[in-house]
């Protein structure tokens, strides 16, 4: 949490002076061209992510064969996801500054893979070794990019900037990694079984991005421009600076609820209870606080040429509790073998998202793409559980969170 928290810290007050510095149509260029680059991000990931805690708790003797296998598998996709990213962006845009951008944030797919180190830290109750990691690495990060500022360097600065956020990190994790005493050994017989627990997530991985985090803006770069682009990014970003809270509740208390489900299904279920509506509530409680403060935050930040992002902040801020609920979600899902189900939740986002996304932005712009996230949020990690009959008891959970059924009582531990 503290590693978090400095990060946030360091994250938030660069990406604004930044922000402010390039100004909304240059930022846009940015962002618009890394959405193309986070299109590949979960093909990268393998979906091993949402598989690797548990995969490391049921095989702790094998931890070092797991990881250098994980690892390995995905440097190899990752260089492939390069070439083809930079060639996606070339065929989409004539402008050889979006080749030359695409190329510097690139490299952040390769250095992508060596984030698995971060969950054999969590899988062993090691996480500070990770928030020390991450402190580190976002300053040197911050330093550079306001380096970039003082010297008035220009956009290609900024796109390398993205890159070497993961390539910092990357070098760090490997250093802690080894420092801890392990090595990485890769076994190509854990390739298959890895994919099979894997395969549902990396689809899934793929929908959520399209879905979650780059249809609305690329679409915005289509059929609005670069500029609206850069009022919606920073939006975003103010909503994505304080969901490290919600990240770290989730990724604390998956490895614990998960060892819950084999001998105390009840209290693996209150506790799942218990998540939902603590991601429900914290969320709610700050989507009211960005309703009241959005303007003059937006105004105090990025300064008055950026307050056309104020609204969009407004409505995209309450799609976090939904979207969150959905990360909770994978703990439940793999204790009882659903996650062949993730596919079909995410395929039915990406399809609402792209919908929601091309009737609302041609009617009302940037807000019509936050409305349309929040909606598509809803709809997916919430509505549509209660269509599949595998999935409705998760559904219920989460009601039941909301409602605060079976969360504050305290008789159900004495009694299990």
């Amino acid at each position: 949490m503290v590693g978090r928290v400095i990060q946030l810290a360091m994250s938030f007050v660069t990406t604004m002076l930044v922000t402010r510095y390039l100004g909304p149509g240059t930022y846009g260029r940015l962002t618009y061209v890394f959405s193309y680059i986070q299109l590949f991000l979960p093909v990268c990931a393998l979906g091993m992510n949402d598989i690797i805690v548990k995969t490391l708790l049921d095989n702790k003797e094998n931890s070092d064969e797991i990881m250098g296998t994980v690892i390995g598998m995905r440097l190899i996709v990752s260089i492939v996801c390069m070439i083809c990213s930079v060639s996606l962006v070339a065929l989409m845009n004539n402008d050889p500054s979006y080749r030359m951008i695409a190329i510097l944030q690139s490299f952040s797919l390769a250095f992508y893979s060596f984030d698995s180190i971060i969950y054999f830290f969590q899988a062993n109750l090691l996480s500070k070794n990770v928030g020390i990691v991450l402190s580190l690495s976002y300053t040197l990060v911050s330093l550079f990019r306001i380096t970039g500022i003082v010297l008035k360097k220009d956009l290609v600065w900024f796109g390398f900037g993205m890159s070497l956020d993961y390539i910092i990190q990357a070098v760090l994790l490997m250093i802690a990694y080894f420092r801890n005493g392990r090595k990485l050994v890769f076994n190509k017989a854990y390739i298959k079984e890895l994919l099979k627990r894997s395969s549902h997530y990396m689809i899934a991985g793929l929908l959520v991005v399209i879905y979650g985090k780059v249809t609305d803006i690329l679409l915005l770069g289509k059929l609005v421009d670069e500029t609206n682009v850069g009022y919606y990014g920073s939006a975003i970003t103010l909503c994505n600076a304080w969901p490290f809270v919600l990240t770290a509740i989730i990724d604390t208390a998956n490895p614990i609820i998960i060892s819950l489900f084999d001998h105390n299904k009840p209290l693996f279920e209150k506790r799942i209870r218990q998540l939902y509506s603590a991601i429900f509530y914290i969320s709610l409680l700050a989507s009211l606080g960005i309703l009241v403060v959005g303007n003059f935050v937006i105004s105090l930040l990025y300064g008055r040429d950026f307050l056309p992002a104020a609204m969009p902040l407004k409505i995209y801020s309450f799609s976090t509790a939904f979207s969150y609920l959905g990360v909770a979600r994978v703990a439940w899902m793999q204790c009882n073998e659903k996650t062949r189900y993730e596919t079909r939740i995410a395929l039915f986002g990406a399809v609402v998202n792209v919908a929601l996304n091309y009737i609302l932005i041609r009617s009302f712009g940037i807000n019509g793409a936050a409305l349309a996230a929040v909606l598509t949020q809803f709809l997916t990690n919430f509505v549509f559980l209660f269509a599949m009959k595998d999935t409705r008891e998760n559904a219920k959970l989460i009601l039941d969170a909301i409602l605060l059924r079976g969360v504050l009582n305290r008789e159900e531990d004495t009694n299990v």
